[in-house]
């Protein structure tokens, strides 16, 4: 049994931005595989970003992680898939000699900003207005949605040297495939993971397209700003 250091399986909280999460994602997950089909490989789209709130349970069978290790991975792995560096995530009932663990994770990942999405990101229930204005909190219309190009890009598991994955991490990737890539504008491209509780051989050989807010131009910025 291998020990490496992470815990998390995904459903969304309650609340405000859980519940509003959870209808976004019902809808915009209509819109990701004609989306990622329509849109060449690196052609530039406008996108917004999408606020959600997960538990992740992990449930280790061949591999142990550390709190610490599985939090790194977690991270590395979600934004490598999009999502922004506002990226935070909370360990509950993680401990480092177990096998199992659960993470609340608050993200923000890009979905395409087309009008069905925009609207399900601000199309509010009047019980979802009603807690808002009882605690003072502002609801978002689409006017206020920040807008930015993304691009839908191949992702491999196996050969992305920025997620740090062996063939230790293949049952992490298998629940995070059930549990958190539907909830993101992920396509699968190709899937061959063949997680064994005996061990593995080799990295999860996994192959997605996913939808990532492009860089800036660190020329363009600087040419911007000479007069």
């Amino acid at each position: 049994m291998r020990t490496q250091g992470i815990m998390p399986t995904g459903i969304m909280r309650t609340g405000i931005i859980g519940r509003f999460a959870l209808l976004a994602a019902f809808t915009t997950a209509l819109c990701v595989h004609a989306c990622a089909l329509a849109a060449p490989e690196n052609a530039e789209i406008e996108a917004v970003w999408k606020k959600q709130q997960i538990t992740f349970v992990y449930r280790g069978y061949s591999t142990f992680y550390t709190c610490s290790a599985l939090r790194q991975k977690l991270r590395s792995i979600l934004t490598e898939l999009g999502a922004r560096d506002t990226l935070t995530l909370h360990g509950y009932a993680c401990d480092d000699s177990s096998g199992n663990a659960r993470f609340d994770v608050l993200l923000e990942s890009p979905v395409a900003a087309t009008e069905e999405n925009v609207a399900a990101l601000t199309g509010y229930s009047s019980e979802q207005r009603l807690v808002a204005r009882v605690r003072g909190e502002p609801l978002p219309g689409a006017a206020d949605l920040e807008r930015f190009p993304a691009s839908w890009e191949t992702i491999s598991f196996s050969r992305n040297r920025s997620m740090r994955l062996d063939a230790g991490d293949c049952e992490l990737v298998e629940q995070l495939l059930r549990a958190i890539l539907p909830l993101l504008s992920v396509q699968i491209v190709s899937n061959n993971l063949r997680c064994s509780p005996f061990g593995n051989l080799r990295p999860p050989r996994l192959t997605v397209l996913a939808l990532v807010a492009q860089q800036p131009d660190p020329s363009a910025v600087t040419n911007a700003a000479v007069p």
